[in-house]
C-alpha cells in the first residue's frame, strides 16, 4: 500500500509539474521565442548604502517604476521610464536586513547608530555614512554584524527574517504573470579587502529558503553554494541561480577553479549560470594584455581598480595585471576549457557562463540606463559637480532573455539554459545560433540547432547571427572565439561586418575551427556612435567647457551568450 501511495504521488508531482512549465499566456506557441527585457540588479531604501545617500523607495515602489510608474529621487527629480521593463528583480544586500529593519521603516528604534543613520542620509553625507558602516561591515577578513546587532543578536535574528519576508512579499504581490515578471533575489556582498566577489542571488519561483545566506553570516563562496544547495531543493520547487558582477572591480578574486575541490566546482556548474559583464560600475566582458598598444577591443566603459580605488596601469605589476585580467568574462571563458579538458569524463565546465547586463542602480529605478537621462549614480548625484567626480562611472545595462511567455517558469528557465544576452541599454534585437548544415537568410531559414547559450559535442558549426537596431543604427558586427591550442589560451575577434544598417543578418563558417579543441563563440554588436551621459548633462547647464573630456562619445552595444563545442575527450 505504501509503494501504491508512493506512485501516486510521484504520478500527481510529475503532472503538476508539467502543467507549470506549460505555456499559459495568451499569444504563446511552443518553440517560439520572444526578447523580453529587464534588470536583474536593483538596490532600493533596503540597501544600507542605497538609504545612506538619501534613497527612500521600496521594493514595490521599485516594482512599479518597472513598470512605467513615475519615482522621486534623492537628487529631488521626478524620473519615469518611457519604455517600461518585463521583468526585474531586486537585489538589495542581504547584509543589513536587519540593521534596516530595525533602523529604518518600520521599527525606527531609538539607538545611536539608527540615529545617526536617519539624521544623516543624504546625498551630501552619504559617503560619511558609508565609511562609517557599509565599509567596515562587508570589507573585513572577519565580517562582523553592526553594532546594533551585536548586543541585541536575538532581537536582530528576528529582524532579518521579517525583512526577507517582506521582499518576498512585495515581489510576489509585483508579479503579474505574463505581463510583468518579478523575480525574489538578494546580494551576497563579499568585498573581503576591499575587492568586490559580489554575487545576486535569484530564485526561479515564490519557493525559497527561509533564510537570505549573507556574507556577514556566511563569507566564503563555499559555504554560499552549500547553502544554496541543501536549502533550495527542486522536490520541493525551489531553483536557484547566483550571478557574479563587477569582476572589473575584484582583483582577480573567486574564480580559482585551478584549485577548486572537485565538490565546489560541481556546485558551481549547477548554481553559477550567468555573468553580469555591464553595470554602472564599469564593463567587465575584456581587458588588454599590458604591452598592447590597440586596446579597441577592450576599451569600453573600462574602469580600473585596485582594491576598489580608481586606479591606472601604470599601479599594477605585471603579476597583478594578469590576475585581473583573469577574472574578465572572456578570459573566464577560455579558463573553463581548461578546466573541461581536466575534468576528463566528468565533463565539466565550471565556468559555462551566460552574458548578462544590469544596472546596479541604487535609486529604486530599474532600468534606467538612458544616456540622455542619466544624472551619475546615487554616489555621485545631487549636481554636476558631483557627477563629474563619477564620471567613469555609467549608467549601466539590460539582461534580454529569449524565452516563450513571460512567466517566472519560461523566463527563469531560459536564464538556467543561457539563452540571454547583454546591452549597455539600448534594446538592440539579436541572436546568435549554430547549426550543422549551411544556414540560410529569408523567409525560409531553416532551423538552427543549437540556440544561444547552447552547446554540442559533434559536428562542422554554420553560424547565423540576426541583429536589428534600437534608436541608433547598428555599425559592426563581431565574433570573438576563444580556444585552446597545446595549453595556450588563444582569443580571436572577427569583424563580420561594418557600415550603418538598421538590420542585418549574417552566416559565417569558422574556417580555423579545431574539432579537438574545446572552443566557445559570442557576437558583439556595435551601434554609431552617441554621446555618452556626461556629455548630457553638462551640456544642459551649459558647462562643458568646465571638465576636460566632457564630451566624449561611445559606441553603445549587445554581447550574446556564447555558444560552446565541448568535445568527447575521454581516452
Amino acid at each position: 500500500m505504501k509503494l501504491v501511495s508512493m506512485c501516486l504521488i510521484l504520478f500527481l508531482s510529475a503532472l503538476l509539474n508539467q502543467k507549470l512549465v506549460a505555456l499559459v499566456c495568451e499569444g504563446s506557441e511552443e518553440g517560439k521565442k520572444r526578447v523580453f527585457w529587464g534588470d536583474l540588479h536593483v538596490h532600493t531604501a533596503y540597501s544600507l548604502d542605497a538609504y545612506s545617500f538619501g534613497t527612500a523607495n521600496s521594493p514595490a515602489d521599485a516594482y512599479a517604476f518597472a513598470r512605467g510608474q513615475e519615482l522621486s529621487t534623492a537628487d529631488g527629480n521626478t524620473v519615469k521610464l518611457d519604455r517600461p521593463l518585463d521583468f526585474t528583480a531586486v537585489t538589495d544586500h542581504a547584509e543589513w536586513f536587519d540593521f534596516m529593519y530595525l533602523c529604518t521603516d518600520p521599527s525606527m528604534e531609538d539607538h545611536p547608530d539608527c540615529n545617526n543613520v536617519r539624521a544623516n542620509a543624504s546625498l551630501e553625507n552619504g559617503l560619511t555614512l558609508f565609511r562609517q558602516y557599509v565599509n567596515p561591515s562587508i570589507t573585513q577578513a572577519k565580517p562582523a554584524p553592526l553594532a546594533k546587532c551585536v548586543h541585541d543578536e536575538i532581537n536582530c535574528k528576528q529582524a532579518y527574517l521579517t525583512q526577507w519576508e517582506r521582499i518576498q512579499k512585495q515581489t510576489n504581490e509585483a508579479y503579474d504573470r505574463c505581463h510583468f515578471t518579478t523575480f525574489i533575489g538578494y546580494e551576497w556582498s563579499a568585498t573581503k579587502n576591499f575587492r568586490h566577489t559580489h554575487r545576486n542571488v535569484i530564485f526561479g519561483s515564490d519557493t525559497v529558503p527561509s533564510e537570505a545566506f549573507d556574507y556577514i553570516r556566511y563569507p566564503t563562496l563555499e559555504q554560499l553554494f552549500e547553502l544554496l544547495n541543501s536549502n533550495c531543493l527542486a522536490k520541493e520547487g525551489c531553483d536557484v541561480i547566483t550571478i557574479p558582477h563587477n569582476t572589473n572591480m575584484g582583483d582577480g578574486m573567486t574564480f580559482d577553479v585551478e584549485q577548486s575541490s572537485d565538490r565546489h566546482l560541481t556546485l558551481r556548474s549547477r548554481i553559477e549560470r550567468l555573468i553580469e559583464i555591464h553595470q554602472e560600475k564599469g564593463n567587465s566582458e575584456c581587458l588588454a594584455p599590458l604591452g598592447i598598444t590597440d586596446e579597441s577591443d577592450c576599451n569600453f566603459e573600462v574602469r580600473l581598480t585596485k582594491q576598489s580605488l580608481p586606479k591606472e596601469k601604470h599601479d599594477y605589476t605585471s603579476a597583478e595585471w594578469e590576475q585581473m585580467r583573469g577574472s574578465y568574462a572572456r578570459s573566464l571563458l577560455t579558463r573553463g576549457l581548461a578546466a573541461y579538458k581536466r575534468s576528463g569524463e566528468q565533463k565539466r565546465n565550471p565556468l559555462k557562463l551566460g552574458l548578462i547586463a544590469s544596472s546596479d542602480g541604487h535609486t529604486s529605478t530599474p532600468g534606467f540606463v538612458e544616456e540622455a537621462l542619466w544624472h551619475g549614480p546615487v554616489f555621485g548625484m545631487g549636481n554636476l559637480d558631483r557627477a563629474a567626480s563619477r564620471r567613469d562611472w555609467n549608467p549601466g545595462g539590460l539582461v534580454a532573455i529569449r524565452a516563450e511567455e513571460n512567466t517566472r517558469e519560461s523566463l527563469f528557465a531560459a536564464m538556467k539554459r543561457r539563452e540571454v544576452y547583454a546591452t549597455s541599454g539600448p534594446r538592440i534585437s539579436l541572436n546568435f545560433e549554430a547549426g550543422f548544415e549551411e544556414l540560410s537568410c529569408g523567409t525560409n531559414n531553416p532551423e538552427a540547432q543549437v540556440p544561444m547559450g547552447g552547446e554540442f559535442s559533434d559536428g562542422i558549426p554554420h553560424f547565423r547571427v540576426t541583429a536589428n537596431q534600437d534608436r541608433i543604427p547598428l555599425n559592426e558586427i563581431e565574433i570573438i572565439k576563444g580556444t585552446l591550442d597545446d595549453g595556450l589560451f588563444i582569443e580571436t575577434v572577427t569583424s563580420l561586418w561594418q557600415g550603418e544598417k538598421s538590420t542585418h543578418c549574417l552566416l559565417w563558417y569558422d574556417d580555423t575551427f579545431n574539432k579537438n579543441e574545446p572552443t566557445y563563440w559570442y557576437v558583439r554588436v556595435k551601434e554609431s556612435p552617441s554621446l555618452r551621459w556626461f556629455a548630457y548633462h553638462c551640456r544642459r547647464e551649459n558647462r562643458c567647457e568646465d571638465f576636460p573630456d566632457a564630451e566624449q562619445q561611445i559606441r553603445e552595444r549587445a554581447w550574446s551568450s556564447p555558444i560552446w563545442y565541448l568535445p568527447d575527450l575521454s581516452p
